[in-house]
């Protein structure tokens, strides 16, 4: 039976697992994905680090199975990662990740020097610190003779790729999330590079990470101990790759991810702009034929973490999270590393409002549920702006294991909630991908109907749908008022 060694690289966390043709998760092993600083403001990956960390990973799978079926090397890799790759093909600096804040020191310079050029309608991208563009205009301004240096630009996948194959790709999906590729004419947007004295030849080539393969390098080959036919597939970005197991990438549901961070995206065939004038959305192109349209939050799990280090795992686990009483609730705007909303969100931070005496740390994970939750709808509300709407949520990722987040969606987002039969589909995705490019399936609707199976359904509840819409608006209305205030507080410091 054919294998595949599938790869999902995320921000926090590095997975790989053995997938079979049945989506069966034959083996699966993890590593935590330590962020490095090379400057104050820096979130970073060590490059060099990742290899080490994925080629262990790598053996210990491979222990476990014959490796002669091993046909398929697949990764999903996470949006906004940047190396700047010189002449010698060495590295110039580590991965900058979606937590460098160091974009946000020069942002209004940014905002200046692109005056007049509409930014989101060419690429899909809002004017965020979070993208690759307003990264490489710190670097212009702060090191530009490291930026004169750089042979290439490169992302997470090409990164991967060019390690196995030799070949300097990337897949649609991580480029056009770079706010450099223009979505209509479906390439790097010559202008906005032009504006850093970059050109196109310095970025990698951008290909449909859906049907892109090539074979695996011989030398790759020879350390894995794996047969000279091994394909590797190129594949999408993570929450691409959670898409084609849940769905196959078919319209009318939608995908939700809660990990670290957590998005709401659909399939559809034309791109979703939002006409706010700060927009909430972004439509990701998987391809020349379809995108992936919604948006995403910084902060999810992320939060809820932070409060579980401040007052002990313990202290939450033997209480329920969800308590309605006739109190005035809690409300958290769980903004810890800023947020990716246009305006104030590079500079928001966390907030609780209404917090009394009596509230324990539950009512604080439960307001942080909420304000995560409150964030995904903001953005779903935008979808039905562009007449796009869904009749069910896909959910995957870690806060499924949260008995209580998939009933808190269902009730806020007013439709039902499935979960997946097991965890780590973006595995099980990846598989697809790669199967489907083999040519063991003839697409990956068919592939997911042989690879996927239906787990549990929630359904919203009424009296709670009621509550929940009433605490959005004020939800709203709170996010909306203290923007100006986030920009405020920015400017305070501390003067000796």
């Amino acid at each position: 039976m054919a294998l595949t060694l599938a790869i999902d690289l995320g921000t926090t966390n590095l997975k790989a697992g053995i997938v079979d043709t049945r989506g069966n998760i034959i083996a699966v092993e993890k590593s935590a994905n330590t962020t490095i600083a090379s400057e104050p403001g820096a979130a970073e990956h060590d490059p060099e680090v990742l290899k080490t960390q994925i080629l262990h990973l790598f053996e210990l799978l491979l222990a476990k199975v014959d490796r002669e079926d091993v046909k398929f090397i697949v990764a999903s890799t996470y949006h906004f990662g940047l190396i700047l790759i010189g002449k010698d093909n060495k590295t110039l600096t580590p991965m900058s990740l979606l937590t460098d804040r160091r974009a946000q020191s020069t942002f209004n310079d940014f905002n200046e020097a692109f005056a007049g050029i509409d930014i989101y309608k060419r690429t899909g991208c809002p004017p965020l610190t979070q993208y690759v563009l307003p990264r490489l205009y710190y670097f212009s301004k702060h090191s530009p003779q490291l930026l004169q240096k750089a042979k290439r630009i490169v992302d997470s996948k090409s990164f991967l790729f060019e390690w196995l194959t030799g070949q300097f790709v990337t897949d649609a999906s991580i480029a056009n999330a770079t706010q450099l590729f223009n979505i209509e004419q479906h390439n790097w947007d010559e202008q906005l590079l032009q504006k850093l004295s970059l050109k196109p030849e310095q970025m990698p080539v951008v290909e449909d990470g859906t049907t892109y393969s090539a074979p695996l390098k011989s030398d790759m080959a020879t350390k894995l101990k794996l047969g000279s036919d091994v394909v590797v597939a190129l594949g999408l970005f993570d929450g691409a790759a959670l898409g084609v197991s849940l769905t196959g990438l078919e319209p009318g549901a939608a995908i939700v991810n809660v990990g670290t961070t957590a998005m709401f995206r659909t399939v559809d065939e034309k791109p979703a702009f939002d006409n706010d004038k700060n927009p909430k959305t972004q439509p990701y192109a998987v391809n020349k034929k379809l995108y992936f349209n919604g948006g995403a939050v910084n902060n999810a799990a992320l939060p809820l973490d932070w409060l579980k280090n401040l007052v002990g795992d313990q202290e939450l686990a033997t209480k329920p999270l969800l308590k309605y009483t006739e109190q005035p609730p809690l409300f958290s705007l769980p903004y810890l590393t800023g947020e990716r909303y246009c305006g104030a969100g590079p500079y928001a931070s966390g907030v609780f409002f209404g917090l009394r005496r009596e509230d324990s740390p539950r009512e604080l994970a439960q307001s942080i549920m909420e304000g995560v939750t409150y964030s995904i709808r903001y953005i779903y509300e935008t979808l039905n702006e562009n007449n796009i709407t869904v009749s069910k949520i896909k959910m995957g990722g870690g806060a499924t294991a949260i008995p209580e987040w998939p009933q808190l969606f269902a009730d806020v987002m007013r439709v039902p909630v499935e979960i997946p039969l097991i965890d780590e589909m973006a595995l099980v995705g990846n598989a697809i991908i790669a199967f489907v490019i083999g040519g063991l399936f003839t697409n990956m609707s068919e592939a997911r109907q042989q690879m996927t199976r239906t787990g549990r359904k929630i359904d919203p509840v009424p009296k709670y749908m009621a509550i929940h819409n009433q605490r959005y608006e004020f939800f709203k209305k709170l996010r909306q008022n203290i923007d100006m205030l986030f920009l405020e507080h920015g400017k305070i410091k501390w003067n000796a």
